[in-house]
């Protein structure tokens, strides 16, 4: 293995705020604090930027990958964005360039097609119909094909990537400050909660990924069993605008809160009873390893790597978009402190596994770039 200061292109779409861009940040701090040189290139936005990082170059990827443009005007986009591309990989004396979704690997092998510079993509997940596009572009647009869940590298290896272009790299989530407990009776005081009421609470972006729509139906079968639950969900996205309509065309407005963007998460948290996602697809959430870590109870779907992940020691595993069983989940631990202190208790446990110690999983991502270059 090469023992030497790197530098590498973390290539991204767009620096919005997620679970996608807060993985390249961390794993950003933790090169550059060994040394390396790392540049951030991308769609600017509020993560990523170069007014905040001037590491940061502007690359419009965001025009590669709009579902609103024609396929003719997307690919003159990605010939363009790759001589910009090629000029900052010149101009930096880049070594690896890693692309984390499909537009920036496309991006990155137009711009490295008569290079030996190393490309990596990471997959992050994928909504199921499009597990195969994802997979032949890592085929032809990557060296290496990485994941945090050894379950969706196996979905692509299924679609004809050689295994032995995979690895399974952990996903390092930093540990949040510990709970105000002045804080998070505010925030049960805000949200309405009585002593006796519990909170339902997931943190997710609202997009169609995330099943919003099925989380308002699964409130809609809870409340009326087991009406001091309160569901709460903290995030923005493209759907902010329409999401309340639904809690109240469901007539579940009244326990159904809209928390919009959360900084505390920790607080948050700590004012949970159980922790929910209903996505339709995920890789490894970044949210599940949080409420591990605040000892929160998680039900979610089966969707991903979350398997890898959930279980009955630290909570339920539900079928993606079964309302049934979520509800009835929801209403086994919420009706049970006991059961609820056990699976708190497993699920402390299960969050100090090394795969999701950061200093172990950056660490890694180190050796694993070195050692890619040395075998180039």
């Amino acid at each position: 293995m090469l023992n030497r200061r790197l530098k590498i292109l973390q290539f991204n779409t767009n620096f919005k705020q997620g679970g996608i861009q807060r993985h390249i940040l961390d794993l950003t701090e933790h090169l550059r604090s060994q040394g390396h040189h790392v540049t951030l290139a991308g769609t600017p936005n509020v993560w990523g930027n170069a007014d905040i990082d001037s590491d940061f170059e502007d690359v419009a990827l965001s025009e590669v990958s709009s579902s609103e443009a024609s396929v003719v005007s997307r690919v003159q986009a990605a010939f363009r964005c790759s001589k910009v591309l090629r000029s900052i990989i010149k101009k930096r004396g880049i070594d690896i360039v890693h692309s984390h979704e499909t537009a920036p690997a496309i991006v990155a092998r137009l711009a490295l097609r008569t290079s030996s510079i190393p490309k990596v993509i990471t997959y992050h997940g994928s909504a199921p119909e499009r597990t195969q596009q994802f997979a032949k572009v890592s085929r032809f647009c990557a060296n290496f094909v990485v994941s945090p869940s050894q379950t969706t590298l196996q979905q692509l290896i299924e679609f004809g990537v050689p295994s032995e272009r995979t690895k399974v790299l952990g996903l390092g989530v930093d540990a949040k400050p510990k709970p105000s407990a002045p804080e998070v009776a505010r925030i049960r005081e805000d949200l309405g909660l009585l002593p006796d009421d519990r909170l339902c609470l997931s943190l997710s972006r609202l997009d169609f990924q995330k099943g919003i729509d099925v989380m308002i139906e699964v409130a809609a079968k809870v409340l009326p069993v087991h009406p001091n639950v309160v569901f709460a969900v903290g995030g923005t996205g493209p759907l902010a605008d329409e999401v309340s309509g639904w809690a109240e065309k469901a007539g579940v407005s009244d326990r159904f809160k809209f928390l919009g963007s959360v900084s505390d998460v920790e607080n948050y948290l700590g004012a949970a009873d159980v922790f929910l996602l209903t996505s339709r697809w995920e890789a490894l959430p970044i949210s599940i390893v949080e409420a591990f870590r605040a000892g929160v109870p998680v039900i979610a779907t089966d969707c991903g790597g979350v398997a890898e992940l959930v279980n009955d020691n630290v909570g339920r595993l539900c079928r993606v978009g079964d309302v049934d069983q979520l509800a009835s989940a929801i209403g086994e631990v919420m009706g049970n402190q006991a059961l609820r202190d056990r699976l708190a208790a497993g699920a402390l446990e299960k969050s100090t596994s090394s795969r999701f110690d950061p200093d172990t999983v950056h660490r890694a991502f180190e050796s694993f770039y070195l050692d890619m270059l040395a075998k180039n």
